[in-house]
């Protein structure tokens, strides 16, 4: 297991956070503590991946425009809740948009369409992504201390503590996206 995440773990955090990313942040702040990874490397790669998403949406939306987008049956059902998010919070999104889980890619798509510019963009992109990345990887590192502290010797069951832990925060990031899905759809009905 050791081997795998030393040769695959930040290439994993880097596509999980390109994508969305807190599973993926969180289990390598856990697998920092637990000695598999580093967690300055953890903060590097999530900062990257979080970076490169968040500038490759908005380049899409950039690129290809709202009505574009709009053709989409999953993008356009999201965009009411988007809009109406962007409207409430103006350009504070740009900073916040990394803590919104689920409908940020379609938010900077959106944000992508406006005449937002550039450099503004990436100035704040980048001080979001800096602090998401550290606060999550911390999270995880915390929630490494828990698992430490259960088990004193961790190399005789990580064959069962990492799927344990794997499967564990998998729940909660599930329960967590269904509870911001039901919070969209009351956000959506107003």
């Amino acid at each position: 297991m050791e081997a795998f995440l030393t040769k695959y773990g930040y290439i994993g955090i880097f596509i999980g956070t390109f994508l969305e990313g807190e599973t993926t942040v969180l289990l390598g702040g856990i697998f920092s503590k637990l000695g598999y990874m580093e967690i300055y490397r953890v903060f590097l790669w999530a900062f990257l991946g979080t970076f490169a998403g968040d500038f490759t949406f908005f380049s899409l939306g950039r690129v290809f425009g709202r009505h574009r987008i709009a053709k989409y049956e999953f993008l356009s059902s999201k965009i009411p809740l988007a809009n109406g998010i962007i409207k409430k919070y103006g350009n504070f999104i740009i900073f916040i948009i990394r803590f919104l889980v689920g409908i940020r890619a379609v938010i900077l798509m959106l944000l992508g369409c406006t005449n937002l510019k550039i450099g503004k963009f990436i100035l704040f992109s980048v001080l979001n992504s800096t602090l998401w990345s550290i606060m999550i990887t911390l999270i995880g590192y915390i929630f490494g201390n828990v698992v430490y502290v259960f088990v004193s010797d961790i190399k005789k069951y990580e064959e069962f503590i990492i799927p344990s832990i794997l499967i564990l925060v998998t729940i909660l990031i599930f329960i967590y996206r269904r509870i911001v899905r039901e919070r969209e759809k009351a956000y959506g009905d107003q």
